[in-house]
């Protein structure tokens, strides 16, 4: 509770609360142009308090997220895009949003994607199980690269993208983590420990205390099947420990003060071929499933 209050916008001493109203809004935006019936000329307030924030932001003397801007700049442009495209001219923008794209403009607005007739999803989420024990072969880091970048498709609130990764190779560190966590006993040594974490910088209020063990869930799970895809197995490791090894994860790890520890996940590359795992038989599904 003090980590959050200190840390997210609801203290007074953060700095970032800014970029991640900046960060909201843009996809608020984004979010109203993907609707089937967006009204043109929608959200002349947002806009304009959009515009309001990046100039303020903009004008500090240090800017730890530029790439808050960036997004702003160019959702407002594809904004006017949407609306001239259609006939409806804005008039309320100031003259420096009034232009063509630039270098500097990064993936926003909307686009179109094929609907699928089937996927193979069913047989991949069927095919990962947790896997508790690795080869010795090292971790290539073009695989954690690869992997954390298929995570990164995960989604989250208002899009605001606040998980961290911070993969362990270190050997004597795997240990130290592995001795405090006490609930690996009998798993071999992973070539790597994922620590999934939020930052609580880019929440806003009380109401999402727990959002950020959703965001965190959400990208745990994506990573697990982003590390099949790399060619590794994993084994995910609940995170929910006493204040006092929170303290020593951090230190081990180097973990910011301001992010959150949702989870571990413990992976490397299999043994052979063909590998035991346990079967962990599923609920049924009548008992789990409600049709209301």
């Amino acid at each position: 509770m003090k980590n959050y209050l200190h840390y997210s916008c609801m203290s007074e001493e953060n700095r970032e609360a800014m970029a991640t109203e900046i960060r909201i809004l843009s996809h608020t935006i984004e979010k109203a142009m993907s609707l089937p019936d967006c009204r043109l000329g929608f959200g002349k307030a947002k806009i304009t308090r959009l515009i309001e924030l990046c100039e303020a932001y903009g004008s500090k003397a240090e800017i730890k997220d530029p790439q808050a801007l960036k997004l702003a700049n160019s959702v407002i442009h594809e904004y006017l895009k949407f609306n001239t495209r259609n006939g409806y001219e804005i008039t309320f923008l100031p003259e420096k949003y009034m232009r063509n794209s630039t270098e500097d403009d990064i993936a926003s607005g909307v686009m179109y994607v094929q609907a699928k007739d089937k996927t193979d999803f069913e047989t991949i989420a069927k095919s990962r199980h947790s896997v508790r024990y690795y080869s010795d072969r090292e971790i290539d880091i073009n695989d954690i690269r690869r992997a954390v970048e298929i995570a990164q498709t995960a989604p989250s609130a208002c899009n605001r993208q606040s998980v961290h990764v911070y993969a362990c190779v270190d050997k004597d560190k795997i240990g130290q983590i592995m001795e405090m966590h006490g609930g690996v006993r009998g798993f071999g040594t992973p070539g790597v420990i994922f620590a999934i974490a939020g930052n609580l910088n880019l929440y806003q209020g009380e109401y999402e205390r727990n959002t950020v063990f959703v965001d965190g869930g959400i990208f745990v799970m994506n990573m697990l099947y982003a590390l099949e895809a790399v060619g590794m197995v994993s084994c995910p490791i609940i995170w929910g420990s006493e204040p006092t090894n929170d303290d020593k994860l951090i230190d081990i790890l180097g973990i910011s003060r301001s992010h959150k520890v949702v989870s571990l996940i413990m992976a490397g590359y299999p043994v052979q071929p063909e590998y035991r795992v346990a079967v962990s038989a599923k609920r049924e599904l009548h008992d789990i499933l409600h049709v209301v």
